[in-house]
C-alpha cells in the first residue's frame, strides 16, 4: 500500500490575486468566466482521512493551486479537528483582518509553518503577485513572528527582482523569518521571465518534441504530487490540474476509471491510495508505448 508522511490540501478555490501563471487565471483568459467558488466539505475529509493511512500522516500541507487557503472559511475549524497533526500554511498573506491573524495565532504551535509569498518590496510585489494589499500582509507577518509558528518567506526569482533578492532577504529575515529565493518555470506573462536563464527552472520547461509519441522512461512523482482538491477529489497529480493540461488527460477523459474513483466524499484514503497505485503503473506502461501525457514527460521524465 502506498502512503506518505505529508498531505497536500487545496483547501480552497479562493482568491484575491491575479497571478499571471495561476490556473485560476488561465482558466478566466480561457473561459471567459471566474472559476466557480469551491470550499472543501470537511465533513467529508474526516471521513476520508479515517482509515489506516492515516496514521503515518504527520501533517497537512495548505498549498493551493487554485486558492489561497487564508481564504477558507473553515481553515479554523478544520485546525481544530485536526489539531494532532503538523500545519503547514501556504499564502500570499493578503487581506486579512489583524483580528484574524491573532485568531490563527492562538491555535498554531511551534511545530507549525506559516509560508508567505512575497516577490517584492512593497508595490514591486505587485508585479507578479497581482493585486496583493501590501499593507495587510505587513499586519499578518508583524503577528504571526510574535506567535509560536516557524515563519518562512519564500520568493519567486523573476526579471524583476533576480537583482533584489539581497534585499528581499535582509527585510525577511529584519522580520524574524527564514528566507529563499526558487527558480519558477511558469510565469504567465515572459516579459517577467528572467533573460538569464540560469535564474530559470529550465528542467520542467515544455519543449516540442514531447509532442511526439516516443518511447520515454516515465519516472512517476505521483506520490508526492498527489493533492485533496477543494472540489472533493484525490487527485493523482497536483501539475496536471491546470486548464492547459488537465482536460486532455487521460484523468479527465477517462474520468471514470480515475477521477470518479477518487471521491473523498465516497472512499478513504486507504482506497484512494489503491487507485493512486493503478495508476502510476499506467503512467509508466503509456511512456513504454510512447504514448506518455505531455506533463509526464515534463515533470516525470526518467534522468
Amino acid at each position: 500500500m502506498l502512503s506518505k508522511d505529508w498531505l497536500h490540501i487545496e483547501t480552497t478555490n479562493r482568491c484575491t490575486l491575479k497571478c499571471p501563471a495561476c490556473p485560476r487565471t488561465v482558466w478566466h483568459d480561457l473561459i471567459k468566466r471566474p472559476v466557480e467558488k469551491a470550499d472543501l466539505n470537511i465533513d467529508h475529509l474526516k471521513s476520508f482521512l479515517d482509515c489506516e493511512s492515516m496514521k503515518n500522516v504527520k501533517g497537512f500541507r495548505l498549498c493551493g493551486d487554485y486558492g489561497d487557503t487564508i481564504y477558507y472559511p473553515k481553515l479554523f475549524d478544520m485546525i481544530k479537528m485536526f489539531r494532532n497533526k503538523i500545519f503547514e500554511i501556504h499564502t500570499n498573506g493578503s487581506r486579512r483582518s489583524k483580528e484574524w491573524w491573532e485568531e490563527l495565532n492562538s491555535l498554531l504551535t511551534k511545530e507549525d509553518k506559516i509560508i508567505f509569498a512575497i516577490d517584492g518590496l512593497g508595490e514591486e510585489n505587485l508585479k507578479y503577485r497581482i493585486n496583493a494589499d501590501w499593507d495587510s500582509i505587513i499586519t499578518g507577518i508583524d503577528i504571526v513572528t510574535k506567535g509560536p509558528a516557524k515563519i518562512e518567506c519564500h520568493t519567486l526569482i523573476f526579471d524583476f527582482n533576480f537583482n533584489k533578492l539581497d534585499e528581499i532577504k535582509q527585510w525577511a529575515e529584519s522580520k524574524g523569518m527564514a528566507w529563499q529565493s526558487k527558480k519558477s518555470m511558469r510565469f504567465g506573462n515572459k516579459k517577467t521571465m528572467p533573460k538569464d536563464k540560469n535564474l530559470v527552472d529550465e528542467h520542467e520547461l515544455y519543449k516540442s518534441e514531447y509532442a511526439n509519441k516516443d518511447y520515454m522512461e516515465i519516472a512517476p512523482r505521483c506520490l508526492e504530487a498527489s493533492v485533496i482538491t477543494s472540489d472533493g477529489y484525490f487527485m493523482p497529480c497536483d501539475w496536471i490540474r491546470n486548464p492547459l493540461t488537465f482536460f486532455r488527460s487521460e484523468l479527465y477523459l477517462d474520468r471514470q476509471k480515475w477521477i470518479d474513483k477518487l471521491k473523498i466524499s465516497d472512499v478513504t484514503l486507504d482506497q484512494a491510495y489503491g487507485v493512486l497505485a493503478e495508476w502510476i503503473e499506467n503512467v509508466k506502461h503509456k511512456g513504454v508505448k510512447g504514448e506518455a501525457e505531455v506533463l509526464c514527460k515534463m515533470k516525470c521524465r526518467a534522468c
